[in-house]
């Protein structure tokens, strides 16, 4: 199979599966401080219809982890083949914006990679768990490393744009790709900036996440702004093949929300700031958004769901659905 940037969906909707899944043990499993654990389990003091419950989602987690960590190193390794051979990337980068932003696909998995190795992985090895600060320190170098990465590919979008006529009615939602991958790297940094117990490793983290976020979130209104407005504008939806990508917009809200959350820990852990208003604020605020959105989309797509999907083909846009 010819390899595609947009192959790394894969082990990016595998780790958030397997996300999903932790954080809602994390937060209806009593524990310690900290992230959760296997061990913080007590079987013996849960009800029928609780263990009935957490079994099937530790299993999902472990196997969908695994999924994540071993669909990265196969697609790591053909990416770094399909880069030596350049003729490749020039091709897919001479596309059109729409097919372009998918150059982001692999930093947004990444990304979701070393958050899956910060949770679900430690969650069920325990030397990891107990040894978490001591990956504090090599998250935030490939954090940074990703983030200076993602911000060379949209420089380069970017000059690519403003370089060579821009075709406004080829662009949809998939043009958001490079938003969500923004999305993905602010969540690890963010991550490392609530968690780290070094105050350096925890300031440096905040600082750049910051940035990301800035950049972000401009993105985010710029283009979808002009997305909505065109698509007022047009007469009829996207091609079948491009409607799914419309979902995209309710995994974006929810990790630049979760983003400025875990920022606003950072700001408690070590500046004290009273966060319960604000904090309640963006989490509440941002899963409105994001469920008012999956029904408006679910209701714009009702005849794709009706006279297409389940007789289509694959296409890359069906992973936003996920």
């Amino acid at each position: 199979m010819k390899f595609s940037p947009f192959n790394f969906q894969a082990p990016l909707g595998a780790g958030g599966i397997t996300l999903m899944a932790f954080s809602y043990l994390q937060f209806a499993v009593p524990h310690g401080k900290g992230l959760i654990k296997l061990s913080d389990i007590s079987w013996a003091s849960l009800t029928t219809l609780q263990t009935s419950l957490y079994v099937p989602l530790i299993g999902i987690m472990l196997i969908f982890t695994i999924i994540n960590l071993l669909s990265i190193i196969v697609f790591s390794k053909d990416l770094i083949q399909w880069l030596a051979t350049k003729e490749g990337y020039k091709e897919f980068m001479s596309g059109p914006p729409s097919r372009n932003t998918g150059i982001c696909v692999p930093i947004a998995s990444l990304s979701m990679t070393m958050n899956v190795i910060f949770a679900p992985l430690a969650f069920f090895v325990p030397q990891l768990h107990a040894n978490i600060q001591g990956v504090m320190l090599p998250g935030l170098i490939m954090f940074g490393f990703l983030l200076l990465m993602l911000l060379k590919l949209e420089f380069t979008m970017l000059k690519s744009w403003l370089s060579q006529p821009l075709d406004v009615t080829k662009l949809n939602f998939v043009w958001l790709l490079d938003v969500f991958a923004f999305g993905l790297v602010n969540l690890t940094g963010a991550g490392i900036a609530s968690m780290a117990s070094n105050r350096v490793i925890a300031s440096i983290a905040a600082v750049a996440t910051l940035f990301a976020l800035s950049i972000g979130s401009f993105l985010l209104v710029i283009k979808l702004a002009y997305l909505i407005y065109q698509q007022l504008k047009s007469s009829k939806l996207p091609d079948n093949q491009i409607q799914p990508a419309f979902f995209l917009i309710v995994p974006i809200t929810c990790l630049y929300a979760i983003s400025y959350y875990k920022i606003m820990l950072y700001l408690q852990t070590w500046f004290s700031f009273d966060i319960e208003i604000a904090s309640f604020f963006f989490v509440t605020f941002s899963y409105v958004i994001a469920i008012g959105w999956a029904i408006f989309t679910v209701y714009l797509l009702t005849d794709y769901f009706k006279n297409y999907f389940y007789k289509s083909e694959y296409f890359p846009t069906q992973w936003a659905m996920v």
